[in-house]
């Protein structure tokens, strides 16, 4: 599937120029909607997100958006997927747009984060306007990777999971297969700098995972970034030309996948199955695959992360931009991404809605640490136990009743009030500011005291970032506000 990202970021802001000028606004501007997943409890073997695609698309308001990602949020959503192109993290030599993404990051500082940074995004290569004609593996291109890394870590504060480096990366190396060998290169190096950056962090290339459930034996090229990545990272939709497969595909699909896996852990960038009819597919079959995906992925102890797309169906006019902008003719790609959605973009829920939320609500079944009563110790333990439940009778008496602490990128965030019944009674208590926060849901959540302080901090120290970003008049969704002046400083 294409990567929508860029592409819509661009038809917020030049909806009224003709579909054939390149993008050139900067994605950050609206990824805090389109790659977001927040954290709850209860604890999950796999931590899982839902893109918020607000209702009505182009035309959504700021309170659209302010629900949309409540709706995540009151599902029970564990996890958050963030991405952005290189270009548009560093439109220009040293010069950063990031004040986004750390809004973005520091709304929920507990979840399981997932960022990338998309140096090929499918179809093309994205990098600062200066590194352009650059090869991939230089000196120069390296040292400002991790230039860029520095100022991600000063931006989010750490704590990262999962890093990917390009988008369906082996779609655009199938098309530029001399740049192979170079971006091979660059990526030993770049993951090096990724784990030096956020100790602990598994890396990765996110592959479109339609490729390799061909029946065929991955390519050379495709299995040089499977065995390069820490981690395997996939954009997961079983479709055919446009098509969806039956539900059940899921199943399969799923046990090639770890197969190809080999014993390394698994992560989905995006899942999604479209209900159109005039693919041959309904809301009834979008139900039927959520059901299974939710149980294929709990059922593999290799995936660990799985971000479904998306809320909320796009609409005619988005789609009918992204296939200008990716160069698909076909009627079925407009179709399918007028179809992914969990609910209809006039804000009617599809009956997967329902099937997402009952999955989300229901804890994994725990099964007891296979080891000797008297040399049990705590880390033997299931970890995916939620706070205050029982452990299964059988286990041996010796063994701790409640689950091991996580690290910060494991531990889930405080449940929202009305977060379903089935999460544990002991809720993390919330603090002032963030009762505040919800309590004013037309606009974007509050930080905290110390995440304010910190922001203004950084803000008065990096005044540069906002100028290198075009500001067209704008209002709701997709179009872009006019900065303020304390939002014009930004990060240099």
């Amino acid at each position: 599937m294409q990567s929508k990202s860029s592409a819509i970021s661009a038809f917020s802001a030049n909806k009224d120029v003709t579909m054939k000028r390149k993008p050139l606004v900067s994605l950050a501007s609206f990824l805090m909607a389109i790659s977001l997943g927040f954290c709850s409890l209860p604890v999950q073997a796999v931590s899982f997100g839902i893109t918020p695609f607000p209702k009505g698309g182009e035309n959504a308001t700021p309170k659209d958006q302010t629900n949309a990602m409540k709706m995540c949020v009151d599902a029970g959503v564990s996890g958050i997927f963030y991405g952005g192109t290189w270009a548009d993290l560093e439109p220009s030599k040293g010069t950063y747009s990031l004040t986004q993404l750390g809004k973005t990051l520091k709304y929920a500082p507990k979840l399981k984060r997932f960022l990338g940074v998309q140096v090929f995004d499918i179809t093309t290569k994205n990098m600062p306007s200066d590194l352009t004609k650059a090869k991939l593996d230089s000196p120069k291109v390296v040292s400002r990777f991790g230039q860029l890394l520095a100022r991600l870590k000063k931006t989010t504060g750490g704590n990262i999971a999962y890093f990917s480096i390009g988008n369906e990366a082996d779609v655009y190396l199938a098309k530029h297969p001399k740049e192979v060998d170079s971006f091979m290169k660059f990526f030993a190096l770049a993951k090096k700098e990724v784990v030096k950056t956020f100790p602990g962090c598994k890396v990765g290339i996110t592959l479109r995972a339609e490729n390799l459930l061909n029946g065929k034996e991955p390519s050379a090229m495709a299995q040089k970034l499977l065995d390069e990545s820490d981690v395997l990272m996939f954009n997961y939709y079983p479709m055919e030309n446009y098509k969806p497969k039956k539900p059940q595909q899921v199943e399969q699909d799923m046990e090639t996948l770890a197969k190809i896996a080999n014993g390394k852990s698994i992560v989905f960038q995006e899942i999604g199955y479209p209900s159109s009819p005039r693919l041959g597919s309904s809301d009834k079959n979008q139900a039927e695959f959520m059901e299974l995906a939710f149980k294929e992925l709990r059922k593999n102890p290799q995936i660990e992360f799985a971000n479904f797309f998306a809320l909320h169906d796009l609409t005619p006019a988005i789609c009918d931009y992204l296939a200008e902008h990716y160069t698909i003719s076909s009627k079925n790609y407009r179709q399918v991404m007028q179809s992914l959605g969990l609910r209809r973009s006039s804000g009617k829920a599809r009956t997967s809605w329902d099937v997402v939320k009952k999955a989300l609500a229901e804890k994994p079944a725990v099964k007891p640490a296979e080891v000797k009563p008297d040399v049990t110790k705590p880390e033997d333990m299931p970890t995916d136990v939620a706070p205050g439940e029982k452990l299964p009778t059988e286990t041996p008496t010796t063994t701790p009743t409640e689950t091991p602490a996580t690290t910060p990128a494991e531990t889930p965030a405080a449940t929202p009030a009305e977060t379903p019944a089935a999460s544990p009674a002991e809720t993390p208590a919330k603090s002032d500011s963030e009762s505040k926060s919800e309590a004013k849901p037309e606009s974007a959540p509050e930080a905290t005291t110390e995440t304010k302080t910190e922001t203004k901090a950084e803000t008065k120290s990096d005044a540069s970032e906002s100028k290198s970003e075009a500001k067209p008049k704008s209002k709701g969704w997709f179009k872009f506000k006019s900065k303020s002046k304390s939002e014009e400083k930004t990060d240099k």
